[in-house]
């Protein structure tokens, strides 16, 4: 489920996690579709690649067209979805055991905002700009999402 975008956002909206408005494209026509949908500026994602391959923001139609054909030439399958560009990133560690006890290891933020790869992004663990309600709702959500992965 990690890794195909849209059953990793199906499985989100099953616990009621709210999640950027995206749309799964096996195609470059539907990626486009979806932008019309959404609106620019939006963010592609490529499924079952890891560190952020073939993703990226689109500004416009002409954008998407180059990105998304980038993107399907590494993946079958990209994620439209919703720019969260300049909004803080978050990240949890969890670990979970066969009794179904969980530790969050460590919670991360990038220095810079959503729109900077993580990988080319400066990482602070832990992090130092969440309140403790903030935090704690994030790591219940980290929790959550992980149990209902089955990770």
């Amino acid at each position: 489920a990690t890794e195909d975008r849209q059953l990793f956002s199906d499985k989100l909206h099953e616990i009621g996690e709210k999640i950027a408005p995206s749309y799964a494209c096996d195609d470059l026509p539907s990626a486009i579709e979806a932008s019309k949908k959404i609106g620019f500026p939006l963010m592609i994602r490529s499924a079952f690649a890891l560190g952020g391959l073939g993703s990226g923001i689109c500004e416009n139609e002409d954008m998407l067209r180059e990105m998304g054909a980038m993107a399907f030439s590494l993946s079958p399958q990209i994620l439209v979805e919703k720019s969260m560009l300049g909004w803080k990133e978050v990240e949890y560690e969890v670990v979970r055991d066969a009794s179904d006890n969980c530790v969050t290891v460590c919670n991360m933020e990038n220095f810079d905002p959503l729109g900077v790869h993580t990988g080319d992004s400066i990482v602070i663990a832990p992090s130092q700009t969440l309140s403790n309600e903030e935090y704690h709702m994030l790591r219940e959500t980290a929790i959550k999402v992980v149990r209902h992965l089955g990770i």
